[in-house]
This record gives structure tokens, C-alpha cells and sequence, in this order.
């Protein structure tokens, strides 16, 4: 309520207001009057009026938690009369609510209970006689083998009686003898973290239902802050006004951080996984002069500051001591990671002159901006500097390397996880990893933490704007209005306080390079953006015949159309992402099973057990920062990963143009249709371009498939009888390299190949050689692993038709409907902030390309692209109580009880976002999965309901879907269409009249009134997933996609039915 008006344009903004290609949004604050004004609210929700969402209605889980208070106020009057006057205003939001942990974290997965006790299950199917549930055939463990709820075996599955039974399922004892050879002991530390997770409650959501299984629950969070707003005006003469303004917020997150996936993942004394507080300072001052009847200035002075603190591990009163591990099988409750912490302080000038000169009305002026990050992180680039303990089977092997004996009959997926079992509940650590900062200045690496203080990545920028407009609107003819002017940006490079940065000295991607001081991260040509606005509104006047019935009288219709050029700034929030990868900045120190070695000059720990000794941080490095500047060649997963801008950046460019026709209606109506378009140029790209490329090992890949097929061993060897195996031209580069005859064949015929050559998945072989000899140079830069590069690379286009049809509230009625029919087409819609920051989605994700040297693949529709929206909002006045159609003259108390009510109601539907199906292999490079092969072109995504699945699916005919050939990356980008949206929002006003100043005005608001479940798209689904390898593949649990109503409310909308009620008394 403190805001008076606001302004939002979305496209053809004029040269004032068009400072990026953005929405331009203008907001001006109320002010006191010469009478008192005021009202006092309060905001009521609570889940007893509420339903359930869809899929926690369907697992069992109680109803979501949703209790608000928001209450406040505000008044405005005089201070002096026609001199002074004051506004304020202050509201406090108390909200505490609870949401289905699946729908932020993913789904946490448990050990049952014999499964902790060392007791692990496994199926051994019967190839003659094979189980079938719900239309599965049953290979191996499966969560069909069990009941859903109870995790009990289903009827038709029985425990083996013998040790050689198949068709059922067997034990395994990880403590017997014959088992454990060694007679090791359950690992206690390990015990005092797991033993507390609570019993699985779920079974067809997660893990594989005999030893793992999920936790499903509605994690508590609150959100609490005061918001503050003061104003102050004054009137010196008839020209000279000043006006003050002071905004303050607090809105933080506690108990959890759910809208970054960091809730309390289990209830009782678990920690939330983060917390969030938000800070904000807004300080104004607006000079007005009135310098002639025709010359106007106006002169504002501002000072903004944004605090946010990402508390992560710090929620856990225990940090920095919280545990390390990473578990096989299992989820994580902790987070180890520090605090980011973030200010950001800009102080901001604008002077705004205007002259009127005949039919012309000039605009100028300037807007300056200095801005002042800065941040300190302890995951800078995505990298945690504390330290990470795992117990992966790939690395550390109980079966060969700690005396425990395979079990007979397992499938492998299987016995991998028995293995994790082994590692995780014996505490058999198989690598331990921290990242340490560098101090380029004392050249030293800094210790992970004095006293309980951690050390932070600490970065300080200051990037300063400086733009300039002039614009005239010209009155050409009555009828007939001319907008033009010119906008000029000087935006240079981001700078770091206190010093000099580090760039590569020559382009990155041609080979072996060196870090340099540098003043800025990339260079930019900051004065060529200039950018031209012009715009026309014509109003035809036609005497008679067709035209006059199709544009009407004079006045009746207006023709608009513009053309812009508008300018996006790379913002210093990309800088500080890039920062925190540079070489010798940040090193990370590994030391993998047996641990008689650690990478970059750390000394490796002891081969023990966890609750034996074995450390749970690493000493710093003795090798000095600046050694990390000129790196040699290394194998990629000993190569640090880094970010870099490219040498000469550009300034991302966006064209707009429209034209459309507005016509008067007859009964106060007013249609219009319109084309809207633009193009983007030099957009913000952030991509991989050190990726491992296997096209040079696809012939030696595809030899090794046929000799496999064909019975024989990869390398060509041991075929059966009466057939001939390929020798492939790997195996002789290996040796030339210098690997031995027998390791290059041991390489070629390991367990680890044969998986990755029955699924085509040559990215990733030919990562595993670059892990293994640098001989066939399969990356550019072999100084580093992912290269993540920084550039102006993207581009993109949108065009629509828009119409709109609305009547101005008159005579008891507003109505306002709007449909959009439009595509966008980029070739990225990732957000590049993320992706260079770490916080992107993973190279697995169908957001993200299938081949960073090939974006002409990913030229598509784009992520967020919906084809048709429509939108209708009404407010209706009901015709009841005095001086209305019904009951006009009824006594005061009927008109208290029945008249005043108002109506109104928003109605959103549109069709669904398109999406990927992944293959689930990396067919062609290292560093993203290839999108799937479609066999069935007939074949579309629509919601189905699949027997023994929760919620429906997009596709039930998964056999329309194969995984390419090894060097192909399948099908197209976002070729099918997610499910469709639509949401009803309604609200019930009524107005009581207490006396001639005081009104009551009482809501009830109804969000998702129809409690209708908008399933989730594949990709975005908590369970669900877009690879077809996945066994939840198109599957749309777990989170039914939320109207955005009340979103900055409670961080994640309303999926099911929320009611919200209201009272207001105004003054």
C-alpha cells in the first residue's frame, strides 16, 4: 500500500527508461497529504484451511504446514500544512510453514533396518522362469519387490532357501566370517552418524527397496522480517519541492533454506542444511526545480545496500566440525560447506532535465552508478574449501582390497551397492579431497581454519556506469506523435579493489599458457554503445467507407510502433564467479586409496579406518601459489578446473521493434493486437571449452563393441571358437605411449569398459584416457580440466503476437484478457551466473548442451519458451445494497451483511515448456550426456497414468527411445512439450462503513482455488528424470508445479489449495 503508482514496460522502452533490454519498472513511493490518512492489515493463513498437495496426498504425508502473520501499517499527513509532509510505513511478516522435503532437497534415501545391521538383500532372478510386477520384468533388485508402504516382500516374491536358490531373494551378512575375512568391526565413528537417520517410510520413491529405501517427511521453515518505509516532503515555494525516502528490510529464511534445496533433511536434532538473511538499505533524496514555465529539472541523489548471508554449514552449531562424508547409496544430512556472504553497495545519481519548445517536449539526462561487491564464499566456482571424505567402491574396492568375498549370484549394479555398504558401515574411506586458498601476495597457501573460524574466498570489485540519454517527443500533427532520442552507455570492465587481477597470457585454448597481472578480467569497447529509440503513435481519422468502420471516429483506434537498441551489462556477480577459479587461487589437494600419495604438494594421510585415525582435514600445500600460474600438461582428473573471460568481451545487444493497433469498443472495451519482436547479439555465454573429445578413439570404441558382440573380449581376444576379434588402434597407442602390453589390455578389457561400451558411452571412455596417458591429447588445454569459458557468443529471437481485449473498472466491472502466441529460440538458456559460478545445473541436465564445440545443435526453442498464454482477470462489483440494483433501499443492517462484496479472480493457462529426453551416456565427449536417439517420430509427451507408479508419466512407450551411436549426439533439442499449466486465483472482498472516515475492509483469498495439480516437466521433477537409462524416466514426481500468486511469500507457491484471509481498516 506504500506505493502510489508504478510503470512497467516490457518492450520499445524510450531512451529514459530503456537502460537494458529487461522490463523497465518504475515505482514511485505514497506521500503525506494536508489530511491524515492511514490503515492498519492483518493476513491470516492457515493449513487447516488448505489441502494437500497431490503427491504428498499420494505418499502419505501429512498436509504441508502453512501458518502466516503478516500485520502492519501505515499513515501519511501534515507536518506543516502545504509545506511538510510525512508517510510511513511498517509490516511484519511471521510465516512458519512445512514442505515436502522431495520437492527441494530430492528424495532422502535410508538403509533399512538390516541393511544398517550389515544384513544386505539381493535378488538372484531364474532365467527360465522370470518375475514380472506390474509389467517389469525383475533382473535384479527393484522396489516393485516390495510393498510400498511397508517395505515388506510382495506375496509373490519369496526369501531363497538355500544358498543356491534363484528366482528370489538372498542375504548376505557382511559380518560372518566366511564373508569377512579380515573380522573387521562396524567403524564407530561412521555408526554415530548413520545410526541416528531415521527408518525409511517410503519404498517406491527411492533406493532399491531391500536395503535402501526413502524418508519422506514436510521439513519446518520460517520466514521473518520487518519491512520499513519513511518518507519525508517539503515545498520551499512553487518551485522548489525536495522529497526524502528511507527503505529498510529484513526478510530471512530460518530452519532451512528450501528455495536452494538446503532444508532439514530429517526430523529430531538434525540441522538445517542453511539459512538465508537478507538485508536492505535504500536511501533517496530528489531535488525538483521549476527553472521557467517550460524548463523543469530534477536532481535525485540514492544509496542502495543488499546484505545476504548463505549460512550453509554454519546453521549446524557443530561447524566447522560437521562430518566430511559423502556415503554410498545414502544421503548426506549435513552440509559442511561456509557461508557465502554478500554486500553490494551502490551509490547512484540521476539528473532528468525537460524543456518544452513548441510541439516539442525535450528529455535529458544522466544516470551514474558505482557499484561495490563484495564477496566471500567458501564454494567459490561450485569448489567447497572444506574438506570431502567418500567411500566410492571405484576407488577403494572391498572385494579385492580389504579381505571381504563377493557374493554369489549378484548382479553387478547390485554388488556395487553391497560394496558401498561394506565401505560406508566399516568407515573405509577411498579418498579424501580439500581445497585450499592461495595468498598470491605472501605466495602461500592459507590454512583451512584458525581457531573455528574458516578461511573464505574473499573478493572485493567495484564496477562504475555511467549513461547518458536525450529524447524529444514531437507533436506532428494532432493526430500523429513522434518519440525518438539516443541512449548512451559507457560500461567498463569490472575492476578488483586493492590490486590486479589474473589473465591468461595467451588464448587459453590454444595450448600451454601463463597467468598475468592484469587491471581488468577481460577488455570491452565501452564507448560504442550507443543506442538509437524511436517510436510513432498515429491516430487515422477516415471520413467514410472501410476504413472509417475499421478504425472508427477520430480518436477511436491508435497505431503504435517502435524500433530500440537496447544494451546489457555483464555484471560484477560474473566477475566475482570467474574469481574464484583462477590457478594458484585456489588448489585442490587429493589423495586417493592406498593414500601413499596426495596431488599438488600435500602430504598424504595414514591408511586407516575413520574411527581409527584417519584425519578429517589435510595440511596445506608446501608448493607455493604462484608454481600454479604456468602449469605443465597433467592427466585430466589431476588438472584443476578454472574460469576465464575471452580476451576481448563485447556488450551483450538486444533489438526490439513492435507495431500494433489499438481500437475503442462499444460498452467501454478496448481491443488491441500487436506483433512484438527482438533479436539478441553478443548474448552472455558460460561454457565448457576444454572438453575431452572422443572423436579420434570412435573407430578404436566401435571395434571394441563389435568384438564384445561377437564374444570375444574388447581388445579383440579370447573369442569363441570359429571367430576372428579386431585388434583396435588403441591398443597400440596405448603401448606407445608407454603403457605396458598387458596394463594396455587390462585396460581395454576392465569391467568399467564393457559398461561403458554396452551403452555407447565413449565420452567417458575417452576421459578415462586422458586420466591414463596424455599421448593422444583428446582435450585442447591439457594444463587444465574443465575450462569454463566466459564469453558473447549467444544469441537469440522472440516473436509474437499479442492481443488483449479490457474494460476500465465502470459501472460495478473490470475485465482484462490477454493471449500471447509466440517463440523464442536461442541456443542457451542457462543462466550463465550460475553455470560460471558453480551453482549451474550439471553437465547431466537437459538444460545444459550436448557438445560445448557445437551450439549450432543447440539453436532451438528455448527453455522457458511456452507457445500459447492466456491471462484473464475481472473484479466485479456485486449490484447488492443501497444505492445497487438489488436491495437498494434495505435497512442498514441488510446492506452491512449483503451489499459492498466484490468479486475478483485471475485466470492463467498456458502450454507447457519444451524439454530433452537425455540419452543417459556421454556418446561423444566427456562433458555432457548426448540427447536420446528417437526411434518413433509419432511419438509425444502427454501425462499417463503407469501401474505402480505415483503420479503420471510423459512417456509410457519407452522403447520410442534408444541411446545414438558412439560420436552422434541424437536427436534435437527441446523437441517435445511438457505438460500444460493452468491456475484459477479468486478472491471475496467486503467493505463495512463504519463511520464517514473509518472503513473496514474484510478479504478471503482463495490461491489454486480448484486445488487443480500442475504436473512437473521430466526435467525439472524432484524424481523424475529426462534420461532414458534412469528407471524413474518421465516420471513427474515429486513436486506439482507451483502457481507464482503468493511466491515471494512463501518461496514456492501453492500446489495444492491455500486460502488467505484479511482485514484492513483504513482512515
Amino acid at each position: 500500500d506504500n506505493v502510489q503508482e508504478y510503470k512497467v514496460t516490457t518492450n520499445n522502452a524510450t531512451a529514459e527508461e530503456g537502460r537494458n533490454s529487461g522490463a523497465s519498472i518504475s515505482v514511485s513511493t505514497r506521500s503525506g497529504t494536508n489530511d491524515l490518512h492511514g490503515n492498519v492489515f492483518y493476513f491470516l493463513r492457515n493449513d487447516a484451511l488448505n489441502s494437500n498437495e497431490f503427491f504428498a496426498n499420494a505418499n502419505g504425508q501429512a498436509k504441508p504446514v502453512i501458518k502466516l502473520n503478516q500485520f502492519g501499517g501505515e499513515a501519511g499527513g501534515p507536518i506543516i500544512r502545504n509545506k511538510t509532509f510525512f508517510f510511513g510505513s511498517i509490516q511484519d511478516n511471521q510465516v512458519s510453514f512445512t514442505q515436502p522435503v522431495d520437492q527441494t532437497f530430492g528424495v532422502p534415501v535410508v538403509y533399512t533396518a538390516s541393511a544398517r545391521a550389515g544384513v544386505f538383500r539381493y535378488f538372484v532372478p531364474d532365467p527360465a522362469h522370470p518375475l514380472v510386477i506390474n509389467g517389469v520384468t525383475i533382473t535384479r533388485n527393484n522396489n516393485l519387490l516390495v510393498d510400498p508402504f511397508t517395505g515388506q516382500l510382495r506375496s509373490s516374491v519369496s526369501v531363497c532357501a538355500t544358498a543356491t536358490s534363484i528366482g528370489c531373494v538372498r542375504t548376505y551378512d557382511v559380518r560372518a566370517g566366511a564373508n569377512n575375512t579380515r573380522g573387521l568391526q562396524f567403524d564407530t565413528a561412521v555408526a554415530a552418524v548413520i545410526n541416528p537417520y531415521p527408518l525409511p517410510n517410503n519404498f517406491s520413491v527411492g533406493g532399491d527397496g531391500l536395503n535402501t529405501a526413502a524418508f519422506l517427511w514436510n521439513p519446518p521453515t520460517q520466514i521473518k522480517g520487518p519491512n520499513y518505509m519513511a518518507r519525508v516532503d517539503h515545498t520551499f515555494n512553487q518551485n522548489n519541492s525536495l522529497f526524502v525516502r528511507f527503505l529498510f528490510s529484513n526478510y530471512n529464511t530460518l530452519k532451512g533454506d528450501p528455495l536452494n534445496g538446503r532444508p532439514q533433511v530429517f526430523p529430531g536434532d538434525f540441522p538445517p542444511l542453511g539459512e538465508v538473511f537478507r538485508r536492505t538499505h535504500n536511501l533517496a533524496i530528489s531535488y525538483r526545480r521549476v527553472l521557467s514555465p517550460r524548463v523543469i529539472n530534477e536532481f535525485t541523489a540514492g544509496y542502495a545496500r543488499f546484505d545476504f548471508l548463505f549460512t550453509q554449514g554454519e546453521a549446524d552449531p557443530r561447524f566447522p566440525d560437521v562430518p566430511p562424508f559423502t556415503f554410498n547409496s545414502i544421503s548426506a544430512p549435513f552440509n559442511n560447506t561456509p557461508r557465502t556472504a554478500r554486500n553490494v553497495t551502490t551509490p547512484q545519481f540521476l539528473d532528468n532535465l525537460s524543456v518544452v519548445s513548441g510541439a516539442h517536449i525535450w528529455r535529458m539526462g544522466t544516470n551514474v552508478r558505482f557499484y561495490r561487491h563484495v564477496d566471500q564464499r567458501g564454494q567459490p566456482g561450485g569448489i567447497n574449501v572444506t574438506p570431502a571424505i567418500d567411500f566410492a567402491t571405484s576407488r577403494r574396492n572391498p572385494f579385492t582390497s580389504d579381505g571381504f568375498t563377493a557374493a554369489a549370484g549378484i548382479n553387478s549394479t547390485d554388488n556395487t551397492t553391497l560394496g558401498g555398504l561394506v565401505n560406508n558401515l566399516f568407515g573405509l574411506p577411498a579418498r579424501i579431497q580439500q581445497t585450499f586458498i592461495g595468498n598470491l601476495h605472501d605466495d602461500a597457501f592459507l590454512p583451512f581454519k584458525v581457531g573455528n573460524t574458516v578461511t573464505l574466498f574473499d573478493e572485493q570489485h567495484k564496477l562504475n556506469q555511467y549513461n547518458f540519454y536525450v529524447q524529444d517527443e514531437w507533436k506532428v500533427r494532432s493526430n500523429l506523435t513522434l518519440d525518438y532520442g539516443v541512449r548512451w552507455e559507457i560500461n567498463p570492465a569490472a575492476t578488483t579493489v586493492g590490486g590486479d587481477v589474473l589473465r591468461a597470457a595467451t588464448p587459453i585454448q590454444a595450448g600451454p599458457t601463463t597467468f598475468v597481472r592484469a587491471k581488468t578480467w577481460y577488455d570491452i569497447s565501452k564507448w560504442k554503445n550507443i543506442g538509437p529509440r524511436v517510436g510513432l503513435a498515429y491516430s487515422p481519422n477516415w471520413k467514410s467507407g472501410f476504413m472509417h468502420a475499421l478504425f472508427g471516429d477520430s480518436r477511436k483506434s491508435v497505431i503504435r510502433a517502435g524500433y530500440g537498441i537496447a544494451y546489457d551489462t555483464i555484471s560484477s556477480f560474473q566477475v566475482t564467479a570467474a574469481a574464484g577459479r583462477v590457478p594458484g587461487l585456489l588448489v585442490t589437494c587429493s589423495s586417493t586409496f592406498p593414500f601413499t600419495t596426495a596431488t599438488n604438494g600435500c602430504a598424504p594421510p595414514p591408511s586407516t579406518t575413520i574411527a581409527s585415525g584417519f584425519p578429517q582435514t589435510l595440511n596445506p600445500p608446501t608448493t607455493k601459489p604462484s608454481t600454479f600460474l604456468t602449469l605443465p600438461a597433467q592427466l585430466f582428473s589431476n588438472a584443476p578446473p578454472i574460469s576465464v573471460f575471452a580476451p576481448e568481451m563485447k556488450t551483450p545487444t538486444v533489438h526490439e521493434w513492435s507495431v500494433s493497433l489499438q481500437r475503442e469498443l462499444p460498452g467501454g472495451f478496448v481491443a488491441q493486437a500487436a506483433y512484438v519482436g527482438r533479436a539478441g547479439n553478443h548474448l552472455f555465454m558460460a561454457y565448457n571449452i576444454n572438453q575431452v573429445n572422443a572423436d579420434p578413439i570412435i573407430p578404436s570404441f566401435l571395434a571394441m563393441r563389435q568384438n564384445r558382440r561377437a564374444g570375444c573380449r574388447p581388445d579383440g581376444t579370447g573369442c569363441p571358437a570359429g571367430t576372428t576379434g579386431v585388434t583396435p588402434a588403441l591398443l597400440g597407442q596405448l603401448t606407445a605411449a608407454g603403457l605396458s602390453a598387458s596394463a594396455a589390455a587390462t585396460f581395454l578389457n576392465s569391467s568399467t569398459t564393457t559398461g561403458e561400451l554396452d551403452i555407447n558411452n565413449a565420452g567417458s571412455f575417452a576421459s578415462r584416457i586422458e586420466d591414463t596417458t596424455l599421448a593422444l591429447h583428446l582435450r585442447p588445454n591439457q594444463q587444465f580440466g574443465v575450462i569454463t569459458y566466459l564469453d558473447n557468443s549467444g544469441a537469440s529471437n522472440y516473436h509474437a503476437a499479442q492481443f488483449t481485449l479490457r474494460r476500465h473498472f465502470s459501472t460495478g466491472l473490470g475485465l482484462s484478457m490477454a493471449y500471447t502466441f509466440g517463440k523464442s529460440i536461442d541456443d542457451q538458456s542457462v543462466d550463465p551466473v550460475g553455470s560460471s559460478s558453480g551453482g549451474g545445473l550439471s553437465t547431466t541436465n537437459s538444460r545444459t548442451p550436448i557438445d560445448d564445440r557445437n551450439f549450432r545443435e543447440e539453436r532451438a526453442r528455448s527453455d522457458f519458451d511456452r507457445t500459447h498464454i492466456f491471462t484473464s482477470a475481472a473484479v466485479w462489483e456485486l449490484p447488492v445494497g443501497s444505492g445497487k440494483r438489488f436491495l437498494r433501499d434495505s435497512p442498514g443492517w441488510v446492506n452491512q451483511v449483503l451489499g459492498g462484496w466484490t468479486i475478483n479472480g485471475i485466470f492463467l493457462a498456458m502450454s507447457g515448456e519444451p524439454f530433452s529426453v537425455r540419452s543417459g551416456s556421454r556418446t561423444s565427449n566427456s562433458g555432457h550426456e548426448s540427447r536420446a536417439a528417437l526411434l518413433d517420430p509419432s511419438v509425444r509427451a502427454q501425462l499417463q497414468n503407469v501401474p505402480g507408479i505415483v503420479g503420471p508419466v510423459v512417456f509410457a512407450n519407452t522403447n520410442a527411445f534408444a541411446i545414438p551411436e558412439p560420436g552422434s549426439n541424437g536427436s534435437g533439442r527441446n523437441i517435445f512439450v511438457a505438460p500444460g499449466y493452468w491456475n484459477l486465483d479468486l478472491s471475496f472482498v467486503k467493505m463495512f462503513r463504519l463511520t464517514e472516515r473509518f472503513r473496514v475492509q474484510f478479504r478471503t483469498e482463495m490461491f489454486n482455488a480448484l486445488n487443480h495439480p500442475n504436473f512437473d516437466n521430466p526435467r525439472d521433477a524432484s524424481v523424475g528424470s529426462p534420461s532414458i537409462l534412469s528407471s524413474v524416466f518421465a516420471q513427474t514426481c515429486c513436486a506439482a508445479v507451483a502457481p507464482p500468486s503468493t511466491q515471494t511469500i512463501i518461496q514456492t507457491g501453492e500446489s495444492a489449495r491455500v486460502i488467505q484471509f484479511g482485514l484492513k481498516l483504513q482512515f
